[in-house]
């Protein structure tokens, strides 16, 4: 049986130890050569090893979203090495800082890294993806977006605004590069249990003098399937926005949270 993404090129932007490595690790089981990009070596490391002992094939290419040359490369690297580019999956973002707007400077200058790397970062990326696919005949983009959009959390206004901004600018490049046959699709994801969510949640706990499983408890109660999603969950959204299984599909946000939201 042919595999959902089968000798396609697909780069998958911020591997790390949660969704990333899971979406480099799924692409690569459905057929998939994948470019792994980060700015943590030892972390790519680490899953070329698990895709090559899956019997895959991956590439590793150090990149700083926030420099423009560095996504540049990324692409060129990955046409170099493959020959183009089938799939991007931008994964990486910076967590929000959680300070009220009245407890920020009069410039808001905390919330602006958080802005720089989640929608310009994001962008960076995106762009010279998009000119290979346009030279190439087409291709697909995945933006992992957020639940936060629709029901932002309190203290993280500057990440909810960011992903906002991913939000609308997933539509507008559906709508200007769909004629290249180029779909672009964003990934709302709900809470993803792992170590970035336990530090908010140690924070929201020292607010609110609870302990962190408490914490847990509360979230998964939010839900109405009650899961407490991990990575692993959320990949097959991604797969599906990825192959031909979603081909008329572009320019949507496919909201994944266990019925947190039903928009």
């Amino acid at each position: 049986m042919r595999k959902l993404l089968q000798d396609r090129i697909v780069i998958v932007v911020g591997v790390g130890p949660a969704l990333g490595r899971a979406t480099a690790l799924a692409c690569a089981d459905e057929g998939a050569k994948v470019v792994l990009a980060a700015r943590s070596e030892d972390k790519m490391a680490e899953v070329a090893d698990e895709i090559a002992a899956r019997s895959g094939t991956s590439v590793s290419v150090v990149t700083d979203m926030l420099d423009a040359k560095d996504c540049e490369h990324l692409v060129a690297k990955a046409v170099e090495t493959f020959g183009r580019v089938d799939g991007l999956v931008c994964v990486a973002y910076q967590h929000h800082d959680n300070t009220l707007i009245t407890d920020c400077p009069s410039d808001l200058a905390n919330w602006r890294p958080v802005m720089d790397t989640n929608f310009f970062g994001t962008m960076q990326v995106v762009k010279p993806t998009i000119e290979q696919m346009q030279r190439q005949g087409g291709g697909n983009v995945v933006i992992i977006n957020s639940l936060n959009t629709h029901n932002p959390w309190p203290r993280t206004l500057s990440y909810t605004a960011s992903k906002a901004a991913l939000g609308a600018a997933t539509r507008s490049l559906a709508t200007e590069f769909g004629p290249d046959n180029i779909r672009v699709n964003s990934l709302h994801a709900g809470v993803i249990f792992n170590d970035s969510l336990y530090i908010t949640l140690d924070d929201m706990a020292k607010r609110n003098g609870t302990t962190r499983d408490q914490e847990v408890a509360k979230i998964t109660a939010l839900s109405p399937l009650r899961q407490q999603t991990t990575p692993e969950d959320y990949v097959g959204s991604v797969l599906y926005l990825l192959s031909d299984m979603s081909k008329p599909v572009t320019g949507i946000s496919l909201h994944a949270n266990a019925g947190r939201y039903m928009g």
